[in-house]
């Protein structure tokens, strides 16, 4: 779920301003003697009212395995209302990140109380190829409260053996705010996945449920900071995922 998380947070940025984001996982399987660590460093650059440009950098150590990708992105405003975003991510020999990652989004800042979104990811693993859409929208009817239901439907191919499979998940995320205090937020998910993100070259589909919470606090308008609790049942393949994420955002 760590992507819904991303996309949410890239959303919530101000307009207008240079940003530089570090983005931190640390991943426990319960039942078996692994951790895991994700290091995301995005910066983004104002060009003008209309466009930002932006480039990313990850890195990945779990299951003995150390990956790295590396991309950039364009932000495009064509209106006050509207955001589209282009990104593009290159895998370099990965079983767990994929090999290539293309994103597409778009959100909708609706006065009226709901803002929907969509973003369409093609994201090709070493064994597997994914087309997912995820749909949601920002519901903010109550004073300081935002709710946010999400649905994602897609294919998961994988080459060998070779067959094609529907992957799916649906969730609701809740968050109370004081605007540029803090916030706090509490999450739960349930679908079905293709396996080789979770667990690394692998051509299965598993059930997952998920569940956390979060909070927000920003040290000035410029600078905050969200720390994010996630625990993953994986009954399939018999574990469960404990994942503590902290972003640190500076916006200048």
């Amino acid at each position: 779920m760590r992507w819904i998380a991303l996309i949410l947070n890239l959303f919530s940025f101000s307009l207008y301003a240079h940003e530089i984001t570090s983005m931190t996982q640390h991943l426990t399987l319960r039942k078996q003697d692994e951790v895991g660590l994700q290091q995301d460093m995005i910066a983004k650059i104002n060009l003008n009212k209309t466009f930002d440009i932006g480039a990313q950098a990850t890195y990945l150590e779990r299951f003995d395995l150390f990956e790295k990708r590396v991309g950039g992105f364009v932000v495009m405003r064509p209106h006050e209302r509207w955001t589209i975003e282009a990104r593009y991510l290159q895998g370099m020999g990965n079983e767990i990140l994929p090999e290539k990652q293309a994103i597409l989004s778009a959100y909708y800042a609706n006065g009226a109380g709901y803002s929907p979104y969509v973003f369409y990811r093609d994201s090709r693993y070493s064994v597997t190829h994914l087309h997912t859409v995820n749909v949601g929208v920002e519901i903010e009817k109550i004073a300081n409260i935002i709710l946010i239901p999400s649905f994602m439907v897609g294919k998961a191919t994988f080459k060998s053996p070779g067959k094609t499979d529907d992957v799916h998940h649906y969730g609701l995320r809740a968050i109370y705010y004081v605007e540029k205090s803090w916030a706090f937020t509490l999450f739960g998910y349930k679908g079905k996945e293709a396996s080789q993100a979770i667990i690394g070259r692998s051509t299965l589909l598993v059930d997952t449920l998920s569940g956390g919470l979060g909070g927000t606090y920003y040290f000035t308008d410029e600078l905050k900071a969200d720390l994010i609790f996630d625990h993953t049942d994986y009954d399939q393949l018999n574990t469960e995922f404990h994942t503590t994420t902290l972003n640190i955002s500076w916006m200048f």
